[in-house]
């Protein structure tokens, strides 16, 4: 059934797992040692080892509920091990090639280490509604398709919506024109075989769809890091804290930590997707088996509700965002038992300079651009290698 064009549709809250209180389990061991500490301090006596007490209790109580740069303090202390002891330079992803097409009809595609492979096809279309109604059309047809998958039992499918921008080509014949903006899309599927994605949209009724051929593949990856060689998966990149850097590029990474709350349309992720900076877009979608949608769905409430519970008992107020959610949940709840379909999504922003310096300017213009969008980003310090690695369609799994 075709959605009325002033329907608005409505993402899900971000999925945190926790234990009691919806704590991390990094946030329990904090003031598990906290309180720990502070026990030790009272019954050894003295003022010293009650002040020391104090102390480590105040400790960790910090660690536990301040957030810094969008992570909690227990979630960088992996981050920043991991950093240090991780090797810093060398390719991106080592073992990934470009593999040409196959004389049974297999399409170009990403080979990774673990033999899975990820075919790009490229999107033609109007890309804003008000050149034409074709964005909500081609979201409601990739939307059945996605859901067809689901139902079909091909849910090891890993799909990924990608979205180039970048700077335009100059005129030659008026080289003071303003060269603009081109935004290219892609819908890339990750299967244990290569998939003709470009024939199996054509069957869901979304034309204009055609697989990248190797060459064509092989210049989308090697774009990122131009004009050095190779591509951006067997480049020598350097990861520093807050970016990587190659021998003639600079990259970051942005994770999507938060989603647009309430009613959104198709046009919400359009001032991402729409910059003169070189940004990947990239949204892995995995369709989730609906008993297990319904079985998660179930364990969440659970757990809020005895949580409520627990703290209704001591005596204090339940928090707004407490309330929301389990609104949000019991709403969930019923649209599964409606026979609604479960999608599970990760975003990753890949953002590409030549230097450091023009890095740092887009990614100031990604985070305000992603405030009017409604969203919150994180960015990936001490930990860009994967973020970038995300950004690339197939690598990244929700």
């Amino acid at each position: 059934m075709s959605t009325p064009p002033d329907r608005p549709y409505r993402l899900g809250r971000t999925e945190r797992r926790g234990s009691v209180f919806g704590w991390r389990v990094g946030q329990a061991a904090a003031v598990a040692t906290g309180a720990a500490g502070l026990m030790l301090g009272v019954t050894a006596g003295g003022g010293v080892g009650l002040v020391l007490g104090v102390l480590v209790a105040a400790a960790s109580v910090v660690v536990a509920t301040m957030p810094l740069r969008g992570r909690g303090i227990d979630e960088w202390v992996p981050v920043a091990v991991s950093h240090l002891a991780r090797v810093r330079g060398g390719a991106l992803c080592a073992g990934a090639s470009v593999q040409p097409g196959g004389i049974d009809g297999e399409p170009a595609h990403v080979r990774w280490p673990d033999s899975s492979a990820t075919v790009l096809a490229e999107l033609h279309h109007h890309g804003l509604r008000a050149l034409s109604d074709e964005p909500r059309a081609l979201g409601e047809q990739a939307a059945t398709w996605l859901r067809g998958i689901g139902t079909a039992g091909d849910a090891s499918w890993t799909v990924s919506l990608l979205s180039v921008s970048g700077p335009g080509a100059p005129v030659h014949a008026a080289p003071w024109a303003d060269p603009g903006i081109r935004v290219r899309t892609f819908v890339a599927v990750t299967a244990a075989r290569p998939v003709c994605v470009a024939a199996a949209l054509r069957a869901a009724g979304i034309a204009g769809a055609a697989d990248l051929d190797a060459t064509s593949l092989g210049d989308l990856l090697a774009q990122r890091v131009a004009p050095a060689g190779g591509d951006v998966l067997s480049c020598d990149l350097e990861a520093l804290w807050h970016r990587l850097e190659g021998p003639s590029s600079a990259h970051a990474a942005f994770a999507v930590v938060e989603w647009p709350s309430g009613d959104v349309d198709e046009q919400a992720f359009a001032p991402l997707c729409l910059a003169r900076d070189r940004r990947w877009v990239c949204v892995s979608v995995r369709m989730e088996e609906p008993h297990r949608a319904q079985a998660r769905t179930a364990r969440v409430r659970t757990a809020a509700a005895a949580d409520g519970a627990i703290t209704q008992r001591g005596g204090f107020l339940a928090s707004s965002e407490s309330t929301r959610d389990a609104t949000r949940d019991a709403d969930r709840a019923a649209e599964l038992a409606a026979g609604h379909g479960s999608v599970r999504m990760v975003a990753v922003i890949g953002v590409d300079a030549a230097d450091p310096l023009e890095l740092e300017v887009a990614a100031a213009r990604l985070l305000a651009d992603a405030t009017s969008c409604g969203m919150q980003l994180r960015r990936c310090d001490g930990d860009h290698r994967r973020g970038l690695l995300a950004s690339v369609p197939g690598w990244c799994a929700p």
